[in-house]
């Protein structure tokens, strides 16, 4: 992402905070050892938490 806007590096943080809250959840760190599905709810975990934070925060405030 080229230079991200403030509710990009919002919605960037809360993803991150997801898709740590799920890391942790499965006890492991190392994504080398995580099964494929683990490592797929992992990026949907992280894709969506991404894509509902920046969903409201376009609600109240419209980039347009």
């Amino acid at each position: 992402m080229i230079d991200p806007n403030p509710h990009e590096i919002n919605a960037l943080a809360a993803a991150s905070a997801e898709g740590g809250a799920y890391v942790e959840s499965l006890g492991k760190t190392d994504l080398a050892l995580f099964t494929a599905q683990e490592w797929a709810t992992l990026v949907e975990v992280i894709v969506t938490a991404f894509q509902d934070h920046l969903r409201e925060a376009y609600a109240d405030d419209p980039p347009f």
